[in-house]
C-alpha cells in the first residue's frame, strides 16, 4: 500500500527537519482547511493504522493562519482517539468520516443522525435532553466538531467586524471587534445556515430521537 501524505511528511521531517505541503493543503489566512486534511488523516489511518506515531512526532499541523484560531490536525486526531469522550473510537471515526465524505452539509448530517441516535439508544428522555443540550457531553462535543465541517463546507463568512476564536478544540466563540475598543466576546452573530449552529443540530437530533419512539 502506498505511503500516505502524512507518513511522507513524517519521514521528511525526521530526515531533513522540514516537509512541504501541496498548495491545496496550505493553511489559509482567513478560515481554515479542515475537510481536505481530515481526508488525508483517514488515508493515513488506512495505510498506517490509527496508532499514528507520525502525528505524535510532527509539529502541530496548523489548519489556519487566522489570529486566534488555534486549530491543528492533531486536535482532530486526539478527539477521535481520546477516551475522555465516551463515544467509542469506531463510532467517532464513522461520524467524522461522514462529516468529511459528502458534498453537502445536509447529506452529511443525514448520514450522521443514525450514528448519533445509536449513541442515545436505551437512554430515557431526561438523559437524552442532557446529552444534546449540554455542550460538554459526549454527544454535545461531537455536535461542536460537526459545525466546523459544516461552516467550512457552506463557506460561512462572518461580518467584517466578527471573527472566530478558538483556544480549545472543538469549542469556539464569535467575537466582535471595533476599532479602538477591546473585543466583545460572545458576539450575538451566528451563521444563517442552521446546520452551522450547534444549538440547531442539538434540537434536530432531539427531534429525530423523539421520532424513534424511545420516549420513556
Amino acid at each position: 500500500m502506498a505511503s500516505s501524505l502524512i507518513q511522507k511528511m513524517y519521514e521528511d521531517f525526521k530526515a531533513r527537519g522540514e516537509y512541504s505541503l501541496p498548495q491545496e493543503l496550505l493553511p489559509p489566512e482567513q478560515g481554515y482547511c479542515l475537510t481536505a486534511w481530515v481526508r488525508e488523516l483517514f488515508a493515513h489511518y488506512q495505510a498506517e493504522g490509527i496508532v499514528a506515531r507520525a502525528l505524535d512526532d510532527l509539529p502541530a499541523i496548523q489548519l489556519s493562519r487566522q489570529p486566534g484560531l488555534g486549530l491543528a490536525l492533531q486536535d482532530i486526531h486526539k478527539f477521535i482517539i481520546s477516551d475522555l469522550n465516551l463515544i467509542p473510537l469506531e463510532g467517532k471515526k464513522k461520524i467524522i468520516e461522514q462529516a468529511a465524505g459528502h458534498e453537502s452539509s445536509a447529506a452529511a448530517w443525514g448520514h450522521i443522525i443514525p450514528l448519533l441516535l445509536e449513541q442515545l439508544r436505551g437512554m430515557n428522555r431526561e438523559t437524552v435532553q442532557d446529552e444534546v443540550t449540554w455542550k460538554f457531553s459526549p454527544v454535545g462535543e461531537v455536535l461542536w466538531v460537526l459545525t466546523w465541517f459544516f461552516m467550512e463546507r457552506e463557506k460561512v463568512v462572518p461580518p467584517r467586524s466578527t471573527r472566530l476564536l478558538c483556544s480549545r478544540f472543538p469549542y469556539y466563540s464569535w467575537i466582535m471587534e471595533k476599532e479602538g475598543e477591546p473585543p466583545i466576546v460572545q458576539s450575538l452573530w451566528a451563521p444563517d445556515d442552521p446546520l452551522c449552529r450547534w444549538e440547531w443540530l442539538a434540537a434536530d437530533l432531539f427531534y429525530q430521537w423523539l421520532q424513534t419512539g424511545e420516549k420513556s
